[in-house]
């Protein structure tokens, strides 16, 4: 028989949110398996708007974010399509002049007629990403999602790769990348290097030699 389950993940600034149920082959453990959604809901603290769906909006999801997490983190801009069906489409953009970033909902892919609108700071991004990764990480909670996140194909490189790209593994999961990309934002930009030959040089002065202060004195000797 199956029962009701719910679970949540969160993260500073984003909740994920799953209401769903259990098959009856994992009726009898001790935590339960999540099998089937009914209602998920993604919300990011401080914006009104909501995300609200099924599975496919959690697949879209976490396809949207670990997407676009490899390409901020690569500097390689590439396509990743959705197959199968075009509804609960997302995708998440960098916003132009801006350290923001747009995540864009639609009904349909085709459709603009009924979509949301979520403006990111690079913060309120990782704590989405950091979010997903612990929705990905859950055995218990679908063990048919993935986070889909694969190596980039040879014909998105670029002839140089960026530094980034060099110090961070293809194959790395997405908390990985989270925090990869947090420690490369907190390096500091390095100091100015001055030439040696450019500094002023001490010219060594010669030294008088001054009689101590305390050195006994030799009266002069009389004829």
């Amino acid at each position: 028989m199956s029962i009701s389950v719910q679970r949540q993940y969160s993260s500073p600034n984003c909740i994920l949110s799953l209401q769903g149920f259990t098959d009856d082959n994992s009726s009898g453990d001790a935590l339960p398996v999540m099998t089937v959604v009914t209602l998920a809901q993604c919300q990011i603290l401080g914006n009104p708007n909501m995300l609200t769906g099924g599975i496919t909006l959690l697949q879209h999801l976490v396809r949207a974010v670990s997407a676009y997490s490899q390409e901020m983190l690569s500097g390689l801009t590439h396509s990743r399509e959705i197959a199968d069906d075009n509804d609960d489409y997302i995708t998440i953009k960098k916003l132009p002049d801006k350290n923001r970033h747009k995540l864009l909902w639609q009904e349909k892919k085709d459709q603009t007629e009924n979509q949301i609108e979520i403006e990111l700071s690079t913060v309120q991004f990782f704590d989405l990403l950091e979010t997903v990764d612990q929705l990905c990480a859950d055995q218990n909670t679908l063990p048919q999602l993935e986070d889909k996140l694969q190596p980039l194909s040879r014909r998105y490189r670029r002839a140089e790769a960026s530094i980034v790209e060099q110090s961070t593994p293809a194959t790395l999961g997405i908390a990985g990348l989270a925090m990869a990309a947090i420690a490369l934002f907190l390096i500091p930009n390095p100091a100015e290097i001055k030439d040696p030959n450019l500094e002023p040089r001490v010219t060594p002065s010669t030294t008088e030699t001054v009689p101590e202060e305390n050195s006994p004195q030799i009266p002069p000797t009389s004829p």
